[in-house]
């Protein structure tokens, strides 16, 4: 694991990026990679001396197989409560992926589509408990429970269910709302599957109005937020 700060250690598995975010009393596991990650995941949990059980809440950015696989799996053999938005229920209650949505040129089309032959969008199936945590509508919510200071905000446009982890220091772990993969296929850090580009821009200007400085992607690295604001500004006019 890679130490970002004295708060966040980041957990790369193939090319997904997931986030550990120090608690008062435990972990924030933020997204989980892939299924057959589990246990590269606990050995460079172990190498971290950080324990299993010291993982209290598992929050997934959204239901994709890299960034829930192995959430089945950590829930069974842990005490960590589960933070997800509504609208993930009925695809983590079938192990699937939602089938809606476009690359977002043909370029990516290309680059991406013979990975997606080969990778299986479905995973162990989750079933959510009482002590699990929903977000409805586009209401953020406030972390102070969890010991933290800032919110978990609704950030749509890569999928319906997306959410973002925004700390009060300017930091936000945003799951596949924005990328940052060497600007392949003139993405200029969009996601490269899109539901809706309006609700990516919108999800944006959220976080961009939230006073975040840095993002925190699943795929790429971190980057600044003037980032954004520059194409959002190029897309307005294109």
């Amino acid at each position: 694991m890679k130490k970002i700060d004295s708060q966040i250690l980041c957990f790369r598995t193939a090319f997904t990026n997931s986030y550990l975010v120090k608690l008062p009393n435990g972990y924030l596991l933020v997204d989980t990679g892939y299924q057959n990650r589990y246990e590269q995941f606990l050995e460079e949990l172990k190498a971290t001396r950080i324990e299993l059980h010291e993982i209290t809440y598992l929050m997934l950015t959204h239901h994709h197989e890299d960034h829930a696989g192995f959430a089945r799996k950590l829930l069974l053999n842990s005490k960590a409560k589960l933070v997800i938005h509504e609208n993930a229920l009925p695809f983590l209650a079938e192990g699937t992926h939602e089938n809606r949505g476009e690359h977002w040129n043909p370029w990516v089309h290309q680059l991406i589509t013979p990975f997606s032959r080969i990778l299986s969008h479905k995973y162990p199936p989750l079933k959510i408990r009482k002590d699990d945590i929903i977000l409805q509508n586009d209401n953020p919510m406030k972390i102070s429970d969890l010991g933290l200071n800032g919110k978990i905000v609704y950030t749509p446009g890569h999928s319906s269910d997306s959410i973002s982890l925004v700390l009060q220091d300017g930091k936000a772990i945003v799951g596949d709302a924005a990328m940052n993969l060497l600007n392949l296929g003139e993405t200029r850090y969009r996601p490269f599957f899109i539901q809706d580009i309006d609700d990516v821009f919108g999800s944006w200007k959220k976080l961009i109005e939230f006073e975040v400085r840095t993002i925190y992607p699943s795929h790429g690295r971190p980057f600044s937020v003037e980032k954004l604001i520059r194409n959002l500004h190029s897309a307005k006019t294109s």
